[in-house]
């Protein structure tokens, strides 16, 4: 990525910018591999916290993990909820991911991995069918405790509009940027603080729909009122007008009993 060492330093004044604001950030643990790659087909689509949510209610609907990758896509949809955000893809690459594991080795148990060399780990990673660049990424930074920076759309979109990497660079540009940017000893603290305000970030279009919106709902409430306000004044002159009219007629009747 062009004009790295000018990013770098943005980035650097980001960071401590998040860390000065005093928001607790709690370091995320590795857990076995198989769960990590689980929570990566999860945590691409929504934020880490729905994320692991979602894996709970995974893991309590069946009995273990080679009982999950025998249900169907549908099924999965279903436990994972009508409002998680595009639950048929996160579905297919997570169903297709355990039967390319247990295709592998007959069981759903990847701990084996960490052994072997980092290099080796990230490439059977990638040879699984439904591997994708931020699995393999999350897997590796909490599975093989390699070193790798995992971003999602969410992210990518934070860092851009917080104009600390290169608008026009590509994800995979953007990904090699960061790692290259923290050791190995702070990349887990790093990308916990990264990670948790991306999850909260909201991007400028949101935004300015959001104000839109609330201009609009304004306008709205201003027309009622005036509107309402309108009508009873209305009201008030068909009320008078048949009071005067009354009094009139009354009046009227009166003055021909006199007679």
């Amino acid at each position: 990525m062009k004009d790295s060492s000018e990013y770098g330093a943005k980035l650097k004044k980001l960071c401590n910018r998040l860390q000065r604001s005093g928001g607790k950030v709690e370091v995320m643990e590795g857990q076995d591999i198989v769960t990590e790659i689980l929570l990566a087909c999860l945590s691409v689509y929504t934020t880490e916290s729905k994320a692991r949510t979602a894996l709970s209610k995974l893991r309590s609907s069946c009995v273990d993990y080679n009982e999950l990758r025998v249900h169907r896509i549908s099924e999965v949809m279903e436990v994972l909820g009508k409002n998680f955000p595009q639950s048929r893809d996160a579905a297919r690459q997570l169903l297709a991911l355990l039967q390319s594991i247990y295709s592998k080795e007959d069981c759903l148990d990847l701990e084996h991995l960490k052994d072997v060399g980092k290099r080796e780990g990230k490439a059977y990673l990638e040879s699984l069918d439904g591997s994708s660049t931020y699995m393999v990424s999350r897997a590796t930074l909490f599975g093989l405790g390699g070193h790798a920076f995992p971003i999602n759309e969410q992210m990518l979109t934070m860092l851009r509009e917080e104009e600390v990497v290169d608008k026009d660079a590509s994800e995979a540009e953007v990904q090699g940027f960061l790692e290259r940017q923290f050791t190995a000893s702070r990349i887990h603290k790093v990308y916990a603080l990264l990670r948790q305000y991306a999850d909260d970030f909201k991007p400028a279009k949101s935004k300015k729909v959001a104000k839109k919106q609330a201009a609009s709902k304004k306008a709205t409430t201003k027309k009622s009122k005036t509107k309402k306000s309108g009508t009873t004044k209305s009201a008030k002159k068909v009320t008078k007008k048949k009071s005067t009219n009354s009094n009139k007629k009354t009046k009227k009747r009166t003055t021909k009993k006199k007679s």
